[in-house]
């Protein structure tokens, strides 16, 4: 029997608990803050990034794991498997997928296939999840490769930013841009498309954000899973799963946290929803 494993990246916002259970390796981007570089998830957790985000100065950037950090991983995890599928966030948003092919080009390109997912936080977390479960079974590397394909074009990441901040000192806006709409308390809500993040709506209340959001999520169609997730603050979230629940009529509903690394550039206030649509 083959015996498969799969790895990921931080972004995908999954717990170690729940990344170990399943058996999926991690490789953590980094966060750089104030002159000190953290491994995401392994050396700052969700709850310090948010902590300094809103109580310390100076502005966090990231990065992506070096391709040597993909190679370690690579190397130690071929000792005990026959194949590995690294599974990643979207090619257009990170270095990281190119810095995995380039470690798996190293390694061992006929024994490591890397998926780039077009996407991040909880869409990849669901394709690194039910990949890894398959891989459990027994499935060969071609069936895993086989389901990511299958599961990338059915996900969809729709959020909301409370403030442009987080943007402009990004790099993702400009600052006369930035001002100008904090002045007006404008409230961007976004999606993931195609590996790309592209602007759905401007709004400038809170509840009106969190509304827009909803109606974009149902407005996708079926779900075949959905989660609500939230960066450091769960009321807009909670607010959004109500809304959510009175017309949803599908699987339960689950909760997560976005990490540091979206939350880099979206700010603590960001909230929304990742979800796979039916077939």
């Amino acid at each position: 029997m083959s015996r498969i494993r799969v790895v990921t990246d931080s972004t995908a916002d999954l717990d170690e608990v729940q990344s170990e259970k399943v058996g999926i390796s991690m490789v953590p981007l980094n966060v750089h803050w104030n002159g000190e570089t953290y491994r995401d998830k392994f050396e700052i957790s969700v709850d310090e990034f948010y902590r300094k985000l809103r109580e310390e100065n100076g502005t966090p950037r990231t990065s992506q794991p070096s391709a040597g950090s993909f190679e370690e991983v690579y190397r130690r995890l071929l000792k005990e498997y026959d194949g590995i599928v690294s599974i990643h966030i979207s090619s257009k948003l990170s270095g990281t997928f190119n810095a995995a092919q380039v470690a798996a080009k190293s390694v061992a390109p006929d024994k490591i296939k890397v998926v780039d997912t077009l996407t991040t936080t909880y869409p990849l977390g669901i394709v690194a999840l039910r990949v890894a479960r398959l891989a459990a079974e027994g499935a060969t590397m071609a069936e895993c490769v086989e389901m990511a394909e299958d599961l990338i074009p059915r996900l969809r990441l729709v959020a909301a930013v409370d403030t442009l901040e987080f943007l402009r000192r990004g790099g993702r806006i400009g600052r006369a841009q930035a001002f100008a709409g904090n002045l007006l308390s404008i409230k961007l809500v976004f999606q993931v498309l195609g590996g790309e993040v592209l602007p759905i709506d401007r709004v400038r209340t809170r509840a009106a954000t969190i509304s827009r959001v909803a109606d974009a999520i149902l407005g996708l169609g079926p779900l075949e899973e959905l989660a609500v997730l939230y960066g450091d603050d769960p009321e807009p979230a909670d607010k959004l799963l109500g809304l959510l629940m009175a017309s949803y009529e599908g699987p339960r509903v689950q909760q997560g946290r976005i990490g540091s690394v979206l939350g880099t550039h979206t700010g603590p206030g960001v909230f929304g929803a990742g979800v796979l649509l039916r077939r």
